[in-house]
Formats: C-alpha cells, sequence, structure tokens
C-alpha cells in the first residue's frame, strides 16, 4: 500500500508544470502506521516528505524524486 501510494505522489509531482513546485507530505501515525497526505504549492522543487503525525517531534525524512520531463 505505501508503495502504491508512494508511486501516485511520484507521478503526480511527475505531471506538474514547471511554474509550480509541489511539496508532497506523507503523515505517519506512530501507534497504529495509518498514512495520510498532504499537498502543498511551495516555491522551489519538487519534494516528497515522510513525516511523524502531529504531536510527535520527530524530523521529516525527505525521498527522492526523479525528475520525469
Amino acid at each position: 500500500m505505501l508503495l502504491v501510494r508512494l508511486g501516485l505522489a511520484v507521478a503526480f509531482i511527475g505531471s506538474a508544470t514547471a511554474a509550480q513546485a509541489t511539496t508532497v507530505v506523507i503523515f505517519v501515525e506512530p501507534m497504529t502506521f495509518e498514512r495520510y497526505t498532504k499537498v502543498f504549492d511551495t516555491p522551489g522543487r519538487d519534494r516528497v516528505l515522510m513525516c511523524m503525525a502531529p504531536p510527535a517531534t520527530s524530523g521529516c525524512t525527505e525521498l527522492p524524486v526523479k525528475p520525469h520531463r
């Protein structure tokens, strides 16, 4: 399931236009390992981050994204 969601996130980022950048944040609940995704339009490059869901205080892990142009 994680690979499917990650694949969809990467496909979404790959289809973004050159003028916009997208940050996809995948939040993971530490107790149940449930995941949910938020998408933000941000300046800069496209990024995928995996983070612990709030109120966790640990940092986020940036996942590698290959540009498909």
